[in-house]
């Protein structure tokens, strides 16, 4: 009898065990649960940047920032990085740089360590647009804004990204995007060779959003970065039919899954 001694202390001592942890899982059943955390609202974020004093780039700018402001974008939310404009007053919330690659680089740093996965930011350049040795370019002041730095940037970001450039040779900056990691559609209003006139296809595009009639294909009510594009494109033909050295062959291209969507 004494062999089986042992043997009983061990299961006196599981069942002693096994009593304890019902009684805890009793315990942990009973106390109320903690309430659901609820999902985190998505955010939206602007950088609008241009580099030239004309008035239609100034416009541009004015026209994006009321439109976005329009759809919900909070004013701290848009970063301007352009010059002054007396006729696009600000509120104090929204930060106004100087357009010198400095300050442009330092605006998208801060935002890449604050925008989420789910989040959106919108880039939109406007204004005189170059090309180097077949490399578009933005002009800013005292620099340049380039299309493989923009793209090495964006593929640090979690969030999703829309890229929208209507400046001379933007299609470089679309061009660049090939391979991105990123989530994002780019949209230019040219391709990499070629001049154009930014003006109809600026305006289409941002009005496109606070009135559904001028693009909204699909009569849902809203408008579609995709439906703006579509209707920006063709008042942008239109409108240089017959200029033959300005070109409207503008590109919609979208990567990794983010291949349309709505502002508000």
């Amino acid at each position: 009898m004494k062999r089986f001694a042992p043997f009983c202390m061990v299961l006196c001592a599981l069942l002693a065990a096994c009593h304890s942890e019902r009684a805890d899982r009793r315990a942990c059943d009973s106390a109320p649960a903690k309430p659901a955390e609820p999902p985190r609202k998505p955010e939206k974020y602007a950088v609008l940047v241009n580099g030239d004093t004309e008035l239609r780039h100034k416009r541009n700018i004015a026209r994006a920032y009321a439109t976005l402001r329009a759809l919900g974008f909070e004013p701290a939310h848009i970063f301007v990085v352009s010059p002054p404009d007396r006729r696009n007053t600000l509120p104090p919330a929204t930060l106004r740089l100087a357009p010198a690659p400095d300050n442009f680089w330092r605006v998208m740093d801060d935002l890449a360590g604050v925008v989420a996965e789910g989040d959106l930011l919108v880039v939109y350049g406007t204004g005189h647009g170059g090309t180097d040795q077949g490399d578009s370019l933005l002009e800013l002041r005292k620099g340049e804004l380039w299309p493989a730095d923009l793209r090495e940037e964006i593929d640090e970001y979690r969030g999703n990204s829309l890229i929208v450039m209507d400046q001379c040779y933007s299609g470089g900056f679309v061009d660049a995007f090939n391979g991105t990691r990123s989530r994002a559609i780019l949209i230019s209003s040219v391709d990499r060779r070629h001049p154009t006139d930014c003006t109809q296809f600026a305006r289409t595009f941002w009005d496109s959003f606070l009135q559904p009639g001028l693009a909204d294909r699909n009569g849902d009510g809203k408008t579609s970065v995709r439906e703006a594009f579509d209707a920006a494109l063709k008042a942008h033909q239109e409108a240089l039919a017959g200029v033959p050295e300005l070109r409207s062959n503008g590109v919609y291209r979208s990567f990794n899954g983010f291949d349309d969507a709505l502002l508000n």
